[in-house]
């Protein structure tokens, strides 16, 4: 007996191991299915809102999520457990990154449709006071010309769904109307130009205070009522009675100030200072990459580039409402590139002033050509300021001074640039 009892202990012993090994797999299956299941309810959620939105960078990450999530339940299929665990923990990830990019580019996409609106708003009403000022200002022309041009092309990205192009152009098209404006009414009351920026802030709070959706019946109201006055506001303003537009402007304000404060919602005035530091920087950034495309530096393009990156990462904080670091985000951009341009204006040779300059004159050509065929009085306009911008350059270089004459050829190859977009704009 004694021996026998001993036999079945060794026995037992013996099996232990391989039971709990049993166990410790049937368990990690039990995991690995229900992370596999788990992903499957999460995939459905990313699946509906990526079909909500126009987002090429979400779907393609869908496109990611639900191949991988396939595969895991294929392996799990084959109890190959640790490699479906593996899997599927990558499929997590993909459909977490797919959730977060849907919502972001949602938001994107209905902050750019914002812009966009009170860009056409605003360039309405610039043509109307260039119209009704009576005085030739070219300056001012060419900012209603860009304008135009950023506001076509912003639509066009917004058609290819590339919202953060898009978001820049629209601002871009805002910023170049409003200044067309305060320059037509420099010498008046200013109440002009002051009404254009009281009806921007308030469209900012109206805008915030719509999405908070209040429910009580009250707010609602003063909702609408605010609505009603800023399309007063507005519609005086495009008649040039400013008065009115910052009485009505100003008004609206209050109301959905009161909507926001009964919801709990905060207004973010630093919105404004960071479109402000974006439009600023993408301006600087452009002015720095076409320089290094005349005069090579791949340390600096680095650098340059290497902003850009930043810039990128402000765009996408201002989308996601976080105002603060999207201003400083941007500044921070800006200040290496504004370190960069000190070192490319070093490097400013003769020859790449000389290649500038070769380049403007084949647009000049181009232009000429064009107005020969079509003929136009603003695109007639720009064609003698880049004419003379363009003597004054080649007498720069000609007196040994490169980088002055560089500076001089860039402004007139984008004049020429400029008639060139108003006549095909006229062709439209």
């Amino acid at each position: 007996m004694k021996t026998l009892a001993i036999l079945a202990a060794s026995l037992l012993v013996i099996a232990m191991p391989a039971m709990r090994g049993v166990r410790a797999q049937t368990t990690d299956g039990t995991q690995v299915a229900t992370l596999i299941e788990r992903n499957a309810g999460l995939l459905a959620q990313a699946t509906e809102l990526v079909q909500e939105t126009n987002s090429t960078r979400a779907r393609s990450l869908l496109q990611t999520a639900t191949s991988l999530q396939r595969q895991s339940e294929e392996l799990l299929a084959n109890n190959q457990l640790a490699m479906a665990g593996r899997v599927a923990l990558r499929a997590r990830e993909a459909i977490q990154q797919t959730i977060a990019t849907a919502k972001r580019d949602a938001r994107l996409e209905d902050q750019t449709t914002r812009v966009m609106e009170r860009a056409v708003t605003r360039l309405e009403q610039a043509r109307s006071v260039f119209e009704e000022s009576g005085r030739e200002n070219p300056n001012a022309r060419r900012l209603i010309f860009e304008s135009a041009d950023n506001l076509r092309r912003a639509q066009e990205q917004r058609q290819e769904h590339m919202f953060e192009t898009s978001l820049r152009l629209a601002e871009a098209s805002l910023m170049q109307s409003t200044r067309a404006i305060r320059m037509l009414r420099r010498d008046g009351t200013g109440a002009g130009a002051d009404a254009g920026d009281e009806i921007d802030r308030t469209q900012r709070v109206l805008d915030r205070a719509t999405e908070v959706r209040p429910s009580d019946p009250a707010r609602v109201r003063l909702l609408e009522q605010a609505t009603e006055m800023q399309t007063r506001a507005i519609r005086a303003a495009e008649r040039g009675d400013a008065l009115p537009a910052l009485e009505q402007t100003r008004g609206a304000r209050d109301l959905a100030l009161r909507v926001l404060r009964g919801s709990g919602a905060g207004v973010a005035p630093a919105e404004d200072v960071a479109m402000r530091a974006i439009g600023l920087t993408d301006e600087i950034l452009e002015g720095a990459r076409a320089l290094l495309a005349e005069n090579p530096n791949q340390a600096l393009a680095r650098r340059v580039e290497e902003a850009g990156r930043q810039q990128e990462d402000a765009r996408r904080a201002l989308a996601d409402g976080d105002f603060d670091r999207a201003a400083q985000v941007s500044m921070n951009a800006r200040a290496m590139i504004r370190g960069a341009l000190q070192e490319i204006d070093v490097a400013v040779s003769p020859e790449s002033a000389g290649a500038a300059l070769a380049r403007t004159d084949a647009a000049l050509d181009e232009l000429r050509a064009a107005l020969s065929a079509h003929d136009n009085a603003g695109a007639r306009d720009l064609l003698e300021r880049a004419t003379a911008r363009q003597r004054d350059a080649r007498a720069a270089l000609q007196d040994g001074e490169p980088k002055r004459a560089l500076a001089l050829t860039r402004v007139a190859h984008n004049l020429a640039r400029t008639g060139l977009d108003a006549l095909n704009d006229a062709d439209r």
